[in-house]
């Protein structure tokens, strides 16, 4: 895997996700409340420089996830506690996915709590590591 140094955390980085693209501040993604496993094994700060590992576009095309559900996460990775939750049970049943691959615990809690209000069920969805 390559990797690119950047001097700054506040410096841009673009993430190619589902064949969209999505500006963001290296910061964004050092944030230890909302950046989740998935970002802290890939974005790591190296004294005042930050080291990114990454693919090439040309030889990674990204499609394992969807474009659009990745600007619900990472809208939350930017706002944290403070995101907005759907309410489309569809829409947080694909998130409660997405909030596992990315491994942001703090999200998947919110968005299965907000599941079980609009079903009164606490677990039955198939990407849940703890289902029935």
């Amino acid at each position: 895997m390559d990797f690119i140094l950047f001097k700054t955390d506040q410096s841009y980085v673009n993430l190619f996700v589902g064949g969209e693209i999505y500006p963001v501040q290296l910061k964004t993604l050092l944030n230890p409340e909302t950046c989740g496993t998935f970002f802290r094994d890939r974005v790591i700060r190296v004294g005042e420089s930050v080291k990114v590992h990454c693919t090439q576009w040309d030889s990674s095309p990204n499609h394992i996830k969807d474009g659009l559900l990745f600007r619900e996460v990472l809208q939350f990775i930017r706002n944290g506690r403070r995101t907005s939750i759907p309410d489309n049970r569809y829409q947080l049943q694909q998130l409660v996915c997405e909030a596992e691959f990315f491994g942001l615990e703090l999200y998947r809690h919110m968005l299965r709590r907000r599941l079980w209000k609009l079903t009164g069920k606490a677990a039955f969805y198939a990407c849940y590591s703890d289902s029935d």
